[in-house]
């Protein structure tokens, strides 16, 4: 076996960790950014019933795309991770 197969099936593996690895990041993205939709559409249909004050929720809300953010920046870390676990 040459040299540069070796080279190449180590960086296609690297290729395809990384395809995996964007994928998981991008389904816990879309899962949360779905979660944090359902429960901000329903927090907004209960405040207006409520005639509260949105300005709470709204902060909340931007909290929780800010952490589905950093969970799927922490998906994509922790896949990385273990492929590098031989």
């Amino acid at each position: 076996m040459s040299r540069r197969a070796m080279f190449s099936s180590r960086l296609e593996r690297r290729r395809q960790v990384r395809r995996f690895a964007r994928l998981v990041a991008a389904t816990v993205f879309a899962i949360g950014m779905v979660l944090v939709a359902v429960v901000a559409v329903q927090g907004f249909d209960f405040l207006d019933v409520a005639d509260a004050n949105r300005l709470p929720l709204g902060v909340a809300v931007l909290g929780a795309i800010g952490a589905v953010f950093v969970l799927s920046v922490l998906a994509y870390a922790t896949v990385r991770l273990f492929s590098r676990i031989e």
